[in-house]
């Protein structure tokens, strides 16, 4: 394979598309915004235009825009190098319109040769990508298309020329190609339906965190408001008991509070959120009233901070890696644990922890231990001195 090393821009730029896909493959990156899709697949063939989708999927989100104040730069070599490599005609980033002022620096670097900038009304819709889609170009996604055999299936992005990439999708991207660093950390919120809740809170976590630990940390007592809860929205047990969703108030998985309680939830590589939602609300009915603020550390790093992983070898449409590791074994932060299948969606795995690999099966690679804190690549203050 390609190797893993950092890169100048013009390293990157010398790339060949092959050479990219293979890097993003082995890297781990799937799309960090919705079902997991592989991404090095989405740039196996040319196709002229690529959108970046910051227009945050749900209500109450704030990891695009956080991410865009704080990776600006990175942002913008990516941008140049993906265009070098890819031959995008056009690289857009799609952003919603009560958000021009957030962005406005990014008008600063505006280049119709690399890129512009595409605002879209404030919608929140299934299917965003086709959405996004409708309200950045003249183009429009079909609903269906048939594919060579005959059959059909839904259409896509690329049926009109257009990749569609999500902020963190791409920042884990960047990383691969110009850090030689693999997947192995999720941007993501944590935050309530209603303000009493708690204030929301932004981390960078490794991959496979138990969501017990995350919840632990930001401050929520597990035993009075989380365990025992129900998990059917809507419930009224008369108890102030939250219901956890992972995702925001439109689309959402709710988390069963029993696996909650034994670290069976964990934290996954399309986790954006973690939602608390009352029991007894229902979440679609208050997401036009979910107001939250940026939050006041921007993102805290978690790396170095938790006891556990559940590292998966697969997820969504992905077909599981091969594993490389077996219990008992110890390994580094960021080493390589599983290589990709040979058939099918497949990608890289690596360890999100420093430790001993307590088990290997069901899909699941667990480590005990913990990441050194000289891993981060930033420190929370070095963050939130760009954010500010």
């Amino acid at each position: 394979m390609v190797e893993m090393r950092e890169r100048s821009l013009e390293e990157v730029k010398a790339l060949s598309r092959e050479e990219a896909v293979e890097i993003m493959q082995h890297a781990g990156i799937v799309g960090a915004g919705g079902g997991g899709f592989p991404t090095y697949f989405k740039y196996k063939r040319p196709l002229p235009h690529l959108i970046v989708n910051a227009t945050e999927s749900e209500p109450g989100y704030w990891g695009d825009k956080l991410l865009h104040k704080i990776y600006l730069k990175e942002f913008l070599q990516l941008f140049e190098a993906m265009k070098e490599i890819f031959e995008f005609e056009q690289i857009s980033l799609g952003v919603h319109e009560k958000d021009r002022e957030w962005y406005a620096e990014y008008e600063d670097y505006v280049d119709e040769g690399i890129y512009d900038i595409r605002y879209v009304p404030d919608t929140y819709a299934l299917g965003e990508e086709k959405t996004l889609v409708k309200h950045a170009t003249d183009k429009r996604v079909p609903l269906f298309t048939n594919n060579p055999d005959g059959t059909r299936r839904p259409g896509m992005p690329p049926d009109v020329g257009i990749v569609v990439n999500n902020s963190e999708t791409l920042l884990n991207v960047y990383r691969a190609l110009f850090l030689g660093r693999p997947l192995t950390t999720v941007f993501f919120t944590v935050f309530g339906m209603e303000e009493r809740i708690m204030d929301l809170k932004a981390y960078e976590a490794p991959v496979g965190t138990p969501v017990r630990e995350i919840l632990e940390i930001s401050g929520i007592d597990l035993e009075r408001q989380i365990a025992g809860a129900s998990n059917v929205v809507g419930y009224e047990s008369g108890a102030e008991r939250y219901v956890v969703a992972d995702g925001g108030p439109y689309i959402n998985d709710i988390l069963d509070s029993r696996d909650i309680m034994s670290g069976e939830a964990c934290i996954r590589r399309t986790t954006n959120s973690l939602l608390l939602i009352p029991e007894g609300r229902q979440t679609k009915e208050y997401a036009r009233h979910i107001k939250t603020k940026p939050p006041k550390d921007g993102f805290v790093s978690l790396v170095g901070k938790v006891s556990e992983v559940r590292v998966p070898l697969a997820g969504g449409p992905l077909t599981p890696g091969t594993p490389l590791v077996s219990e008992g074994d110890e390994v580094a932060y960021e080493q390589k644990i599983a290589e990709p299948a040979e058939r099918g969606f497949s990608i890289g795995v690596w360890a999100s922890l420093a430790g001993r690999v307590t088990s290997v099966g069901g899909g699941i690679i667990s480590i005990s231990g913990t990441a050194r804190d000289e891993e981060q690549e930033r420190s929370p203050a070095e963050l939130q001195e760009q954010y500010a």
